[in-house]
């Protein structure tokens, strides 16, 4: 039987890894043209959204937004950690897996789509045609480019959640909404 390895050989395989990480981001993925395409759309939509967010429900849209980013992020480092996929690029090789898309690209366009669509069926109508895009499109092109890897994961598994995460957080909001007028009655 295999003896289990202490904290410091646990830590020693950490740096390790990190090391060989660095590596490889400086010698494969910085200044390639996947890096570069990673890097706009951590950026672009940022000036898209600034431009059509209603600012008159600034923070509730905002919620609805950190909502999106802290969960999906969650979930990204939970299938990578489990091996269900992995990416090849990245803006930068630390923290935390695919950037671009936790912390801009899903967030903004949860958003948007939070903001345009108010009522429920077409809230609902939007996200399942978002899903299909994200799920169908969207990560068959981030594999073709090279971007993406799945391991243990097909593409079409994504599709629900992206559903779920939409319905589940406007839900969340529309409590907390409801409590909080409630609150200032």
């Amino acid at each position: 039987m295999a003896k289990s390895p202490s904290f410091e050989q646990v830590l020693d395989a950490q740096n390790k890894c990190m090391e060989l990480e660095h590596m490889h981001w400086r010698k494969y993925e910085l200044f390639t043209f996947q890096f570069w395409l990673l890097l706009a759309i951590l950026i672009l939509p940022w000036f898209i959204w600034w431009k059509l967010v209603d600012r008159k429900r600034l923070l509730e849209i905002l919620v609805y937004g950190l909502l999106v980013s802290t969960v999906v992020t969650t979930l990204d480092e939970v299938g990578c950690q489990m091996n269900l996929w992995e990416y090849r690029f990245d803006i930068e090789p630390l923290f935390p897996r695919l950037i671009s898309m936790n912390f801009t690209l899903l967030p903004v366009w949860y958003m948007l789509i939070y903001q345009y669509f108010t009522k429920w069926e077409p809230f609902i109508t939007a996200n399942i045609v978002s899903a299909a895009i994200f799920t169908f499109v969207g990560e068959p092109l981030f594999v073709w480019l090279g971007i993406y890897e799945t391991i243990k994961w097909k593409h079409v598994y994504s599709f629900p959640i992206y559903i779920l995460l939409a319905i589940t957080f406007k839900t969340i909001l529309n409590l907390l909404l409801r409590s909080h007028r409630r609150a200032l009655k």
